[in-house]
């Protein structure tokens, strides 16, 4: 886990939110004040989004809770694949900001990626769901180029973070992802990534520096 918080520090952050974590090393928030992100293996929104809630979640003791989606956005929209060619797009430039570029440039599929969302649901409750979580989508996004994934080519990456075998029989992890699904949409939200503190939602790979001054706020009335 120390290697994984020098690689945030040093590799994965945008450099307000360096400066922001610097800030805040005081006491912990209340436990109301968790982060939960829900997100998509196949949106690269997720790969600006995770790494950095990762380093606010540490800095302000919070915990950052894990949300992965097969099914997000809009039923039906007529606009999906043109969203999807802007969030590629998007993704880069905020990538930029910090010095990195997205390997990728053309988007993926929910199917092209489904594989991983049910591994990062499998590790619920395991220690090694974030880190596996932020490692997958750096290689999927930031290192892979346009090449489709395929899970022969995550299963040592899974083994090495979680110390087990990926998963075989996924259709529990189908049912989970399901309602990770049903609670973005009855909590009020429908895309990918999100952030949720205390019934407040940010689009978190846009929206940083707001969650940190939300943090912030509810750490003055904690």
């Amino acid at each position: 886990m120390t290697g994984l918080k020098e690689r945030l520090r040093r590799r994965w952050l945008p450099r307000l939110v360096v400066a922001l974590a610097r800030r805040q090393r005081a006491r912990p928030l209340s436990g109301d004040a968790a982060i939960e992100l829900y997100f998509a293996c196949d949106d690269p929104g997720a790969v600006i989004a995770l790494p950095a809630l990762l380093a606010l979640a540490h800095a302000h003791g919070v915990p950052l809770q894990l949300y992965p989606l097969i099914a997000r956005g809009i039923a039906d929209d007529p606009a999906a694949e043109a969203r999807a060619r802007h969030a590629v797009r998007d993704a880069d430039r905020l990538a930029r900001r910090d010095g990195r570029r997205l390997s990728r440039s053309q988007p993926l599929t929910a199917t092209d990626t489904a594989f991983l969302a049910r591994w990062i649901e499998s590790l619920r409750g395991q220690p090694g769901m974030a880190a596996f979580a932020a490692a997958a989508l750096e290689r999927l996004w930031l290192v892979d180029g346009d090449t489709l994934p395929a899970p022969d080519a995550y299963a040592a990456l899974y083994r090495r973070l979680t110390g087990s075998a990926p998963p075989i029989a996924e259709a529990g992890a189908d049912t989970a992802l399901a309602a990770n699904h049903r609670r973005l949409r009855r909590l009020g939200h429908w895309e990918s990534p999100a952030a949720r503190i205390g019934g407040e939602w940010f689009f978190a790979h846009e929206r940083l520096a707001q969650i940190a001054e939300c943090l912030d706020r509810r750490k003055a009335r904690a």
